[in-house]
């Protein structure tokens, strides 16, 4: 945890107050129940302006005073906790379905929903629908809600919560922060999904304790997310990450693309699909012979592979050399310390693992670390959470923890 000297500058006091009131938060959370006096010697302020600082979280509720500590004489010091379950946070996952979750302060999630996705006007209805029926169970707990944030497979305007275009879904330049905020009585944040996983992975999974940090998404599409620094990384444009955009060879320059980038066309779910599709047409043998086109999907050729089945195989390995291509280039210009393979596929994932690792090691300068996401589709819940955390609350600032 970083330490926040006691300062007098008139220009930094704003920020100051923040980065103070999240450390003094962060340690309650982490070794509470702990006094005053206590969290003033760990990150060395003031004891008055500890006390401002807890009268504040006392205040909001996010801190509860127990019962005094033992004492050798004189009047015994309160003990002050963190109070996780003070409200709940609604986190969704936008991909193939829409997955929800109830999640505490904490990041401890109390209750899921999931539903098919749907296109258009009626997959915004479900995704209401889906936020309302986690907000009821909220309230069945006696529990508020702080607010629900929203990951959706797209360039995502933030804070305006514009989906640029998924065109999975069917939106395009959709106002989902205002249509959703029209329907609910909570605040609502709308960010892309890989960036959420992001954020969920360096909080609670796979990218605690690293401070420059690659997601990338295995699902419909691909992307990446970027933690750079220790902060969360979305360009001038919102659309750093993009990976999916990434050109494979000279044969795409000077074309357009309408939707799918042209890497994500042959590295996602969908490729993977097509690919496989078209070797059965052709007659070559395979345990997925006979089945028909809509029973040939990526799961069942993810499948397939883990049992070694040729086809499969093949397939497997070709969505690797496009997704190898794709870590390399980020590689060479990021040199990140981790990579986290996560989304609608994560649970597949390792079978990327091994193949990536051998095709590009030998090709960039620095090699990081490939590992599989242990959260899979929680982590763009749990990103979705910290993001409500950071945006309701400036003692509610979630960072990634130095390693």
């Amino acid at each position: 945890m970083d330490i926040i000297e006691d300062v007098s500058h008139a220009g930094d006091a704003t920020l100051l107050r923040k980065l103070n009131e999240s450390a003094v938060l962060e340690l309650i959370r982490q070794d509470g129940p702990i006094t005053r006096s206590d969290v003033s010697q760990h990150l060395h302020l003031s004891l008055p302006t500890i006390t401002r600082i807890v009268t504040d979280l006392i205040e909001e509720n996010l801190v509860r005073e127990l019962s005094p500590a033992d004492s050798r004489g004189g009047r015994r010091p309160a003990l002050l906790e963190f109070n996780y379950r003070a409200n709940l946070v609604i986190g969704v996952y936008v991909g193939q379905r829409l997955i929800g979750a109830l999640a505490d302060l904490n990041g401890q999630i109390i209750e899921r929903r999931s539903a098919p996705s749907l296109p258009g006007e009626a997959g915004i209805e479900k995704l209401i629908a889906l936020i309302k029926e986690l907000h009821a169970h909220a309230a069945s707990l006696g529990l508020a809600v702080r607010g629900a944030g929203i990951g959706v497979p797209s360039i995502v305007t933030y804070p305006g919560g514009v989906v640029a275009l998924a065109p999975g879904l069917g939106w395009r330049n959709l106002p989902l922060k205002e249509r959703l905020q029209q329907a609910l009585d909570f605040p609502v944040l709308v960010e892309n999904e890989v960036n959420l996983i992001a954020l969920g992975e360096s909080w609670r999974g796979a990218g605690q304790g690293i401070r420059n940090l690659i997601c990338i998404s295995l699902g419909t599409g691909i992307g990446a997310g970027l933690i750079l620094g220790g902060q969360l990384y979305r360009g001038s444009h919102s659309a750093a990450g993009e990976v999916g955009y990434l050109i494979p060879n000279t044969q795409y320059l000077g074309e357009r693309v309408n939707g799918f980038g042209t890497m994500e066309s042959l590295a996602d779910r969908n490729g993977m699909v097509e690919r496989a599709r078209m070797h059965l047409a052709a007659g070559a043998r395979s345990s997925l012979s006979g089945r028909s086109d809509p029973e040939v999907t990526a799961e069942a050729v993810l499948e397939a592979a883990g049992a070694g089945d040729p086809l499969a195989c093949s397939v497997v390995s070709e969505t690797a050399d496009y997704l190898g291509i794709a870590i390399a280039n980020l590689v060479c210009i990021i040199d990140p310390e981790r990579i986290v393979l996560s989304g609608d596929l994560a649970e597949y994932a390792g079978l990327f693992v091994a193949p990536i690792r051998s095709r590009i090691e030998g090709l960039v300068p620095a090699m990081p670390e490939i590992v599989v996401s242990g959260l899979r589709t929680d982590a763009a819940v749990l990103g979705a959470v910290a993001v409500v955390m950071r945006e309701t609350s400036d003692a509610l600032f979630v960072y990634p923890t130095r390693a």
